[in-house]
This record gives structure tokens, sequence and C-alpha cells, in this order.
């Protein structure tokens, strides 16, 4: 029994994991009309690739690879349909072209393992993460080591997050925290001065989000649509410095908070936790969309 990594480009074709979770398959390209599965070839390429389907036997286990060191789930080979004559693509020709993700391998998706909902992937942390050497191709084969870490962050809930798109832009996003503070923890309003809302500090910097808590402590929000990382943690850690100068003018409390809310995982790297509780602390939290949709009456 051999373990593969397969893509999945749901980046470029949106709803496709949906359809192989859906289907119970996994699939790639390299349409018939230009590469025959028995045919010479000389794009390395396609060559490795169905090397590797041919490769591929009933009894296999794969994981399916996504963006961003997410994967979805893990499924047992059952039966491959990928010969010339098999070609069914799961994206539809466009034009005069064949269709893509026409070569076929059915698998059955275990249901015991990581989220049940195909709008929640994995998010494997670093040290669940293949080298790029397996990462990068559309197809390659996954040692039994790497494989079982891998299985373990997909049991791990905390590595589970929405497929769903988030915001546009961390602008997006500090623009929804400033108009509903509260969603972000009970109490939170905007702080008074708008002027301080926007100030620009003398580094030339400027904060997301300025707020006040429910003990009219002064807290600082830094948005990251991403994983944070230490860097991150940092730079908010010198907003709160340089706004230390805020108490001076409004009666606010002792304390300068830092909140970073961030996508991704909610489970984070040693790196980023050790920094965050450095003195100045910096609360970290996750954010994450739910969009739902209901026929009108």
């Amino acid at each position: 029994m051999a373990n593969w990594k397969i893509n999945c480009m749901e980046d470029q074709y949106p709803g496709l994991w949906h359809t192989w979770f859906r289907e119970q398959i996994v699939a790639v390209g390299w349409p018939p009309g230009d590469f025959g599965l028995r045919t010479q070839t000389d794009v390395r390429a396609w060559a490795n690739t169905r090397r590797h389907l041919i490769e591929i036997c009933p009894g296999d286990r794969v994981i399916v690879q996504l963006k961003h060191w997410r994967v979805g789930r893990i499924g047992t080979v059952l039966s491959k349909q990928i010969e010339d004559e098999d070609w069914s693509p799961g994206v539809p020709p466009h034009g005069d072209d064949e269709g893509e993700m026409g070569r076929r391998i059915q698998v059955r998706w275990d249901l015991t393992t990581g989220p049940l909902a195909p709008t929640y992937v994995v998010e494997l942390p670093p040290e669940a993460r293949p080298n790029m050497r397996t990462w990068r191709p559309a197809i390659s084969p996954v040692s039994n080591d790497v494989f079982v870490a891998m299985v373990r962050a997909v049991n791990d809930e905390s590595n589970w997050v929405s497929l769903v798109p988030g915001f546009a832009s961390e602008r997006a996003l500090s623009e929804y925290i400033s108009a509903s503070p509260h969603l972000l923890e009970d109490g939170l309003v905007p702080y008074p001065s708008e002027s301080a809302r926007e100030m620009v500090f003398p580094d030339h910097t400027r904060l997301d989000v300025l707020l006040l808590d429910r003990e009219r402590n002064i807290v600082i929000v830094e948005c990251k649509q991403g994983a944070p990382t230490a860097q991150h943690v940092e730079q908010l850690r010198g907003y709160m410095r340089n706004a230390e100068r805020l108490h001076t003018g409004l009666k606010v409390g002792k304390n300068i908070r830092g909140i970073l809310v961030h996508g991704g995982a909610r489970k984070l790297s040693a790196e980023v936790r050790r920094e965050s509780k450095r003195v100045p602390q910096i609360e970290l939290v996750q954010f994450s969309i739910s969009v739902g949709f209901t026929a009108s009456l």
C-alpha cells in the first residue's frame, strides 16, 4: 500500500474540491488530445505524472492538496479511469479544448478523519508539511512518516480552516471590526477621537483599528488575513509603544492592549505563541466567516 498526494486546483477552478468530495474522486488534467497515456512524450512533467498514475493501485491512500499548505480529505483508492478513452472532464470544455481534470481515480473518503463538511479543510502546521519536491507536482508519492504526520494534523481540529473566501483585503477586515467592535469583544467601542484613529506614527506606520475596552483601556487591533508570524506580533507591539502618547488629552485607562486578529488555523506555531507572551503580551484571535443563502419569499 502506497501513499499519494494529488493537487486539487480549487483556486483556479472554484468548486472543484466540492465536486471531488461529492463524487468521491480525485483527478488530474493532461487531456488525451495532446498527452497520450501510452504514447511517447518529451514533456517531463507529464511523463512523471502519468508514471505515477499508472503506479497507483486500489487500496493506496490519497490525500488532497489545496493551496497555502492546506489539504482536504484522505481517501482510499477504489479504481482508476485514467486511459485516454476514459477522459471525463471535471472542468467542462471551453471552446475547442477538452476540458480539465478528466483522468479520474475513484476513492472512498475516510469520514472518521478530519472535518466532515467540504467547506472546511486542514491547514498543515510546519511539522506536518512535506518537502517542496513532494508538494509541487500535481501528483507525487508521500513517505509513510510524512503521511502519518499529515494524518495527525488532519485529526487536530485546531488545524481546521474554512474554505469560504475571507475578506478581500486586510483593510476590509479592519473596517468590519471598526464598525462592529463588540463582535470582537463585548464592551469594545471605537476610540472617541477620529483624528487619533487616523493617526500616522513618526515612523510612517498606521495602525488598523483603535478602540477602547470597558475599562477605557486603549486597544490596538492589527488585522492579518492569513496565519500570523512573529514579525506581525512585533509590528503590533511597536504600534503599542507609539500609542503611549494617546494617554495625554483623553481620560483613558492605564493600560494599552494589543489584539492580533488573524486568519488561517487556530493552532499557531510555537514561535508565534512564544513571541506573543513577551511583555507587553499580545492577544491572538482567529476570525472566521460564515455565509449562508436562503430563497426569498
